[in-house]
């Protein structure tokens, strides 16, 4: 018990001063002589032309400061709008759901400081997260720390800092997740149903419910038990998805009002893309890491959790993730957040015209992800190197042949494809675990969250110059 208390306070340490080196790193780069010996050696920032709207330009100039104008950009500016005005302003805001406007309305904070409560709630829930789905059997308190760290300075945490609905999002479904743990189901039904209501994730959620449970009844062959089991999952998120819908039919009249703004502002329609683009180079090689590295390789494991699944004999034990049954609930949303994974790619590559962005962006900043990353590590661990490498080197040379190939966003290889090298050198990090002793652990890590701080901060400035568009 007191190892357990132990952690916990180093968690909570951790998460504090990654965000006072973050501030810290961020701060000193808008100083013209810090950043002139530093970053302007070896990339540029942006600058948009305050005249010619869709022209960005590569600038030598430090970071930009922080205030009120330049934190409501891209979905913070609608964000921002919806808690000022509701949905009142035009019919574009409908295309985002309203429960983190709502909530930032009643916490009445700036939007120059919402990010500050936004990585509150990113910590909590990273903290919950790790708590429960960490599996320390064969895992040390020096090995879970690292991995802790890890997830708190990956390329995409820079989500977290930004009026954007994601803390929230993961905030909510982490006390879902409690609500299981502790066998309440009210307190999972209502987190569910305020999931719903911060981002339109129903449908692929609910289906990722059904898949799941599907493979479940496969095995147990009890009707009535997948019919209740599959209720209790959806009912909520029903129910959530209902009262945003009802919401904007008050508001406009319409029940479709999302669907609509989607199609009119976003081009969301069903189509075979026949190109692959994206929105920057700095959101593409983030998502080609995502679609080559987690994508790929977490369908290899889901093809063989459902191949055993189909050999295992037919039980009478009813799997239920309301039975309290910690290790199931564990092992069904790792699973589960594979079948989210996968909608997310077939709902950006189908209903975006074959335009990129997002992938990552949805796929990490979600508490799938963590889920993902602390349940996995323990298996990871137990790969064999030739394994690895196996499956690791034709995804590494097919990801880096996509990358150079788009040669129409960025010439060459240089310090804006960070977002695929910070999580690629993370990956070998991890996975080097048991090859190096403590001490090389800690300052292996010390380097790589040096380099991926120095990252997120990049593309945070980008967010406040309103440069080009990765999230």
């Amino acid at each position: 018990m007191k190892i357990i208390g132990n952690e916990l306070l180093m968690k909570v340490a951790l998460v504090i001063f990654i965000f006072c080196c973050t501030f810290l790193t961020f701060k000193a780069l808008q100083k013209p002589a810090i950043y002139n010996i530093t970053l302007k050696n070896i990339t540029h920032t942006y600058n948009r032309d305050v005249a010619l709207k869709d022209v960005v330009w590569r600038v030598d100039a430090p970071y930009y400061y922080i205030d009120s104008k330049n934190s409501n950009r891209w979905d913070g500016g609608s964000y921002s709008n919806i808690k000022k005005n509701y949905y009142n302003t035009g019919d574009r805001d409908y295309g985002f759901f309203p429960l983190f406007p709502i909530v930032w309305n009643i916490t009445g904070i700036d939007v120059k400081y919402i990010g500050l409560f936004n990585y509150l709630m990113f910590g909590i829930s990273v903290i919950l997260l790790s708590n429960f789905f960490f599996r320390n059997g064969n895992t040390s308190m020096v090995e879970r720390l690292c991995v802790f760290v890890v997830s708190l300075v990956l390329p995409w945490i820079v989500i977290y800092y930004m009026p954007y609905a994601e803390a929230l999002f993961t905030f909510i479904f982490a006390l879902a997740v409690y609500g299981l743990i502790k066998n309440k189901y009210w307190l999972f039904f209502i987190s569910i149903m305020l999931f719903a209501m911060t981002r339109p994730i129903f449908a692929i959620v609910g289906l990722s419910f059904v898949i799941m449970d599907v493979i479940h009844f496969i095995n147990h062959k009890n009707p009535m038990h997948f019919i209740k089991e599959l209720w209790l999952k959806l009912a909520p998120l029903l129910l959530g998805t209902f009262i945003v819908f009802f919401m904007f039919y008050l508001n406009s009249g319409s029940f479709m009002k999302y669907f609509e703004s989607l199609t009119k502002y976003w081009n969301s329609n069903f189509s075979i893309p026949t190109e692959i683009t994206d929105w920057s180079i700095e959101a593409f090689v983030m998502n080609v890491f995502a679609i080559f590295f987690i994508l790929i390789p977490s369908s290899i494991i889901y093809v063989k959790y459902f191949m055993n699944q189909m050999r295992s004999q037919s039980t009478n034990k009813l799997p239920s993730i309301f039975s309290g049954d910690t290790e199931f609930i564990k092992s069904y949303f790792f699973y589960n957040g594979i079948v989210y994974f996968w909608g997310i790619f077939t709902y950006v590559i189908f209903f975006q015209a074959g335009a990129l962005n997002g992938i990552s962006r949805y796929i990490i900043a979600s508490p799938f992800f963590f889920i993902f990353l602390f349940y996995f590590y323990s298996d990871l661990k137990e790969i064999r190197l030739k394994t690895f490498l196996t499956i690791t080197i034709p995804l590494l040379v097919a990801s880096l042949i996509m990358l150079i190939s788009q040669h129409e966003l960025e010439p060459a290889i240089n310090f804006n494809d960070s977002g695929y090298f910070t999580f690629l050198f993370t990956l070998i990090y991890l996975f080097s675990f048991r090859f190096i002793n403590n001490t090389l652990k800690v300052v292996s890590l010390a380097v790589l969250a040096v380099y991926n701080i120095i990252w997120i901060t990049y593309l945070y400035n980008i967010y406040l110059c309103d440069g080009w568009i990765f999230t």
